[in-house]
């Protein structure tokens, strides 16, 4: 048993690199399902018991596996980033704790400049305090993403029309507090003209609801759009 252990571990930490770029701390997955395409890049946000230091708690979310297995099995070249915001900031800036926005959109900049990735198909993907991060960030800067996918966070800005920019995949747990107010704000993108996925989750709550947004069928539909198609 030790040793299926040790071979599971090995293959993890093969699977996913630790890296280090401006400061960020980081696991990257490369996925060459075909090398003469260019890649994708698919970065993920994990929630507030993701933050450290040893670049490796954030792989522990649930929505990592999904996304990671979603990416072998459709086929899909591409880069997958999981960076790690550390104790001493939030994704977005709260009451308490700087944000780490600044950061990301170094890193993500490092890849779309240096790694040659397919600047059409830039996905960004994040729960709860990850999900607030991506709401922020596809709010200040949607020209750099492609399509979101939000899980059981509400926006930090409340103002529909702040983003209709890119296509939005939503989740919430029926026994969510948040439930109602992001069911609020679905509506209001759709009717305002933006391209919107909304689920709620029936009977989970918030941890429940985190690990079992990022299903086949709604990463399907993130991938299915690119810049091109629009």
């Amino acid at each position: 048993m030790v040793a299926v252990a040790m071979c599971f571990l090995d293959a993890t930490a093969q699977q996913y690199a630790a890296m280090e770029c401006f400061g960020v701390r980081y696991r990257q997955a490369y996925y060459p399902a075909d090398s003469s395409a260019k890649p994708a890049l698919v970065i993920y946000l994990h929630g507030r018991s993701g933050r450290g230091e040893d670049n490796n708690r954030q792989l522990e979310a649930g929505g990592v596996e999904d996304i990671s297995n979603f990416l072998q099995r459709s086929g899909m070249t591409a880069y997958f980033v999981v960076p790690q915001c550390p104790t001493t900031h939030e994704w977005v800036a709260g009451k308490e704790l700087p944000g780490y926005q600044d950061k990301l959109i170094e890193l993500i900049t490092y890849y779309l400049t240096e790694k040659d990735v397919d600047t059409n198909r830039v996905y960004i993907c994040g729960a709860s305090m990850g999900g607030r991060g991506v709401w922020e960030l596809i709010r200040t800067y949607p020209h750099l993403f492609t399509a979101a996918f939000i899980a059981s966070a509400r926006p930090v800005c409340d103002n529909p029309t702040d983003y209709l920019r890119i296509p939005i995949c939503i989740t919430v747990g029926e026994q969510e507090r948040s439930v109602d107010d992001l069911r609020w704000m679905a509506s209001k993108i759709e009717k305002s003209g933006g391209c919107m996925d909304f689920s709620i989750l029936f009977g989970l709550r918030h941890p429940d609801a985190c690990e079992q947004a990022f299903s086949a069928k709604r990463l399907k539909w993130l991938f299915s759009h690119t810049k091109e198609s629009k």
